[in-house]
């Protein structure tokens, strides 16, 4: 059984995230606030590893300048006292083309007197720069990497 206390506090930081409430967001985190997603930073520049909650503004700002929707869903949680874990379903709206993005995001906390210390997450990024540009990069890749595989 999940604990309440640590469920409702990443769920309150993730819908918080999407809904672009920064104060509430960063209420739900220690002060020794970290956040690592795994992300090329070349591309995701406001990703990688952020220490502290400054942060939660920077990430929210640029996602509401670079996406005019951003919804989700929370497929499940999975918390105790100190560790929780969240499936989740982003959709976003890219402001400069209107094209629809999809992506499924596996978030992981640890939390301290109930406030979440570290955040870590993960998605399909090679996935999300193919929507990005709006086009299949797959076999393009697979070309160029077929000889980098080989022995």
């Amino acid at each position: 059984m999940n604990n309440q206390q640590s469920e409702k506090c990443v769920r309150t930081f993730i819908d918080s995230y999407y809904s672009g409430d920064v104060a509430r967001m960063e209420q739900c985190c220690d002060d020794a606030f970290v956040s690592v997603t795994y992300a090329p930073v070349e591309i995701f520049p406001h990703l990688g590893l952020q220490q502290s909650k400054a942060w939660i503004a920077k990430a929210i700002q640029i996602q509401h300048e670079r996406y005019s929707d951003r919804r989700h869903t929370i497929d499940f949680v999975v918390a105790d006292e100190t560790q929780a874990a969240t499936f989740v379903q982003a959709t976003l709206t890219k402001r400069s083309d209107q094209r629809v993005i999809t992506l499924n995001v596996g978030e992981f906390f640890t939390l301290r007197n109930g406030r979440i210390l570290e955040h870590r997450s993960l998605f399909d990024t090679f996935d999300l720069v193919q929507q990005l540009l709006g086009r299949d990069l797959t076999g393009e890749f697979a070309a160029r990497l077929k000889n980098a595989m080989r022995q």
